[in-house]
């Protein structure tokens, strides 16, 4: 009898196996197992898993807070999260006085000359020239404070291809009386790191206008004499007209992605508190009121109040999550009709979800390191640098990561191996 001849489908299958078993991991161990060989690594670096990992992860969506520091040092999540309620909230160290956008999971940082793009799961950060005017400042206020000088910034994802994109519209006036302004618009590739041309938008928005990406396109609402809503859809390089829900909305009116879902947040005061919520059906353009709810003597009393609120997710049991600019956060119970406050004092970013998406190396900046007295005293009264550990903490540590890795290799192996 001749030897038995060798399954041709065995070595397809195996790394169908590991990706299984992959996606059922925490994402600390997932970014420990890249170390264990290149097969590995290649599994866990593929486009294929980042994306199955994400589509798994959004049902296991958090809050993204920021842990507010001025101290100059590197952009990331702190070690722990914490819960409020049944919220979990996870916290990235930054300055939460600098504009920031968010898609995702990933963050970008829009800086005076570089684009800053940040993936806080895996702790991957690349830098862009950003080509923006360097006369440009960063202002303050309410519509200033999320783009620099008279540039207006978006941040988003391409769902045909997932490439990560971001945004520069410029509306300058540079004579007196002059009618229509000077517009420059650009695109960067964040594969590629290159800018690009793009045609010109078919109206004027406010400048440092918060953006919002849902289902491939980027939006922003200006509001001035008359309000609009501009799109850009990231696929075709092109952009849109929105059609406006039948309401009034307010100088304070919010634009979100609520569950991947544009949505509108309209704070009314008179004739009573209200928090009235319309959302968009993204691919027929239709609007309509998911919620209204009333905020008086339940959330807010006094009138003279300067305060405006914004969803940022619902919960599994339809319950839904809302901030003020006051740094409080809330959540509302549809069936009860109540109101809980969850916390006093949270600098709500926007949901999370863990996304592994690599970030390209190539096109990028390295990231400065400043080395001075400074910088290393504001950093050393940083709760995230504050505790380095003796040198025992790291061995042992570094001995827990070897145990995590051999630990996760026998649980694959014994799942390929044991019979079914």
């Amino acid at each position: 009898m001749g030897e038995e001849e060798e399954n041709p489908n065995s070595i397809d299958i195996l790394p169908d196996l590991l990706e299984e078993v992959f996606l059922r991991l925490p994402t600390k161990s997932i970014l420990k197992c890249r170390t264990v060989s290149k097969q590995w690594r290649s599994i866990l670096e593929s486009k294929r898993f980042a994306e199955r990992h994400m589509s798994l992860q959004k049902s296991r969506r958090k809050i993204l807070a920021a842990y507010n520091c001025d101290c100059g040092g590197r952009r990331r999540l702190l070690p722990e999260s914490r819960f409020e309620g049944d919220e979990e909230i996870v916290y990235l160290h930054c300055d939460a006085s600098r504009p920031s956008m968010t898609c995702q999971g990933l963050v970008c940082f829009p800086e005076q000359d570089w684009i800053i793009v940040l993936n806080p799961s895996t702790r991957q950060l690349r830098r862009f020239p950003s080509g923006l005017n360097h006369n440009c400042r960063f202002g303050i206020g309410l519509w200033k404070t999320f783009s620099p000088g008279n540039w207006v910034m978006g941040f988003g994802r391409d769902k045909f291809n997932g490439r990560y994109k971001v945004v520069r519209m410029s509306f300058s006036f540079r004579r007196l009386r002059q009618e229509e302004p000077v517009v420059e618009c650009g695109l960067l590739d964040v594969d590629t790191g290159e800018w690009r041309k793009l045609s010109p938008p078919p109206y004027v928005v406010n400048v440092g206008s918060k953006s919002v990406c849902v289902n491939g396109s980027i939006y922003w609402l200006h509001i001035q004499t008359v309000y609009r809503i501009l799109a850009l859809d990231l696929h075709k390089e092109e952009f849109h007209k929105v059609p406006l829900p039948p309401t009034l909305v307010t100088l304070d009116t919010q634009m979100v992605n609520l569950e991947d879902r544009l949505v509108l947040a309209i704070t009314r005061v008179r004739p009573e508190w209200i928090l009235e919520i319309w959302g968009m059906d993204t691919y027929k353009e239709k609007w309509s009121k998911i919620y209204s709810i009333s905020l008086d003597h339940r959330v807010v009393s006094w009138r003279r109040q300067k305060r405006w609120f914004t969803p940022v997710a619902v919960s599994k049991q339809g319950n839904l999550v809302f901030y003020d600019n006051k740094k409080r956060l809330f959540k509302f119970y549809p069936v009860e009709d109540e109101i809980r406050c969850l916390s006093l004092d949270t600098c709500v970013m926007s949901p999370y979800v863990e996304n592994l998406v690599p970030l390209p190396l190539k096109p990028s900046h390295p990231h400065p390191a400043p080395k001075n007295s400074d910088f290393e005293m504001r950093i050393s009264r940083c709760r995230l640098f504050s505790t380095p550990g003796s040198w025992i903490s790291k061995i042992l540590k570094r001995n827990v990561m070897i145990l995590e890795i051999l630990f996760t290799s026998l649980a694959i192996v014994g799942y390929i191996c044991l019979p079914l």
